[in-house]
């Protein structure tokens, strides 16, 4: 039965040697979607020696990480003497959709279909992750189809061979956030939008900072705002290195102050997806269609966000009051 060729360093079954000698395989391990999977596991940069030379990476074992350029190629080849490849695609034929293959996959069509946590590893000993208590992560809506699908990702076939080009957004990054000082109250910035407290309604002796707007026993006013879920991502690498989303920019020049960036918890995930092959066995006059599951991890990059709040320290400001509503919302 057709398979997809293990070149042994971008496409093979889980673990790649790259992946193998890295210390934190074993702590993944039991990942679901690990076993029996094939890993694609690009070149963190298609410029290795530019990415080295500026810090994008520390070697060439590194995972893709968001924004990082890259093009990966899956072969598909025969394994049978009497078989014959007729394609091979991250994309499913159209009838393969209109048959349910695969089966329990709803959207074959989006790259990714799926996305994961994988590390902190939810499954991992707090010990392991440095932590006194295991690290919360809830998933996101934006690992699940139709809205996992990177917008600058292509997918890309040529007879046996099927290709994924592009890179990845930080839109499944979504825990970011950000607390703001205006002349007139704080704001929380985050994937939900912004969120504002007034002075007055802060009692005596709490902290400003994050936790406040968590508190149900202080009032805070929903600020009309573009920022959603689907929008919350920088579109370049450029627009990475100095803000989460471009909505962030006039929220930073009219802000008195930073009280608090917190970057994002999360450290790798893992997105999946299906690769299909067409095949022909000689003397058939039709093919068969065989898939396979798999997936891609892609390491967070932490110079972002020490950029970005180097950009926001740096950025010139003139404070104004943030419009908010006369009534309020918790």
């Amino acid at each position: 039965m057709a398979a997809l060729e293990n070149n042994g360093i971008t496409v093979g079954p889980w673990p790649l040697p790259g992946t193998a000698k890295r210390s934190d395989v074993l702590g993944n391990l039991f990942t679901p979607g690990s076993l029996f999977a094939y890993e694609l596991r690009p070149l963190p940069y298609d410029n290795l020696g530019e990415a080295l030379a500026s810090g994008d990476i520390s070697s060439i074992d590194d995972y893709v990480a968001p924004y990082s350029t890259f093009t990966l190629n899956a072969t598909a080849i025969p394994t049978e003497p009497d078989e014959i490849i007729v394609s091979c695609s991250f994309k499913p034929p159209i009838y393969a959709e209109a048959l349910g293959i695969p089966p329990g996959i709803p959207y074959p069509a989006i790259r990714p279909f799926k996305a994961i946590l994988e590390e902190p590893n939810p499954s991992s000993p707090p010990t392991r992750t440095g932590s006194e208590v295991p690290v919360t992560i809830p998933e996101s809506l934006q690992w699940n189809a139709p809205v996992s699908e990177e917008p600058y990702l292509t997918a890309l076939n040529s007879g046996v061979t099927a290709t994924l080009i592009g890179y990845y957004s930080e839109k499944a990054w979504y825990d970011r956030e950000w607390v703001l000082k205006y002349p007139n109250c704080l704001a929380r910035v985050n994937n939900t939008g912004v969120k504002a407290i007034l002075p007055e309604d802060v009692p005596k002796g709490v902290p400003l900072d994050v936790e406040i707007f968590n508190d149900p026993e202080i009032r805070s006013t929903i600020v009309p705002t573009s920022i959603t879920p689907v929008t919350w991502y920088p579109a370049t690498k450029v627009d990475a290195e100095m803000f989460d989303a471009p909505e962030m920019l006039p929220l930073l020049q009219s802000c008195e102050g930073i009280i608090s960036y917190k970057a994002t918890e999360i450290k790798k995930l893992r997105f999946f997806y299906v690769v299909f092959i067409e095949r022909i066995l000689v003397g058939r006059t039709m093919p068969d269609l065989i898939w396979y599951p798999c997936f891609m991890t892609v390491q967070y990059n932490s110079r972002y966000a020490e950029q970005r709040l180097q950009y926001a320290l740096s950025l010139p400001k003139t404070p104004t009051d943030l419009p908010i509503p006369s009534f309020p919302n918790a």
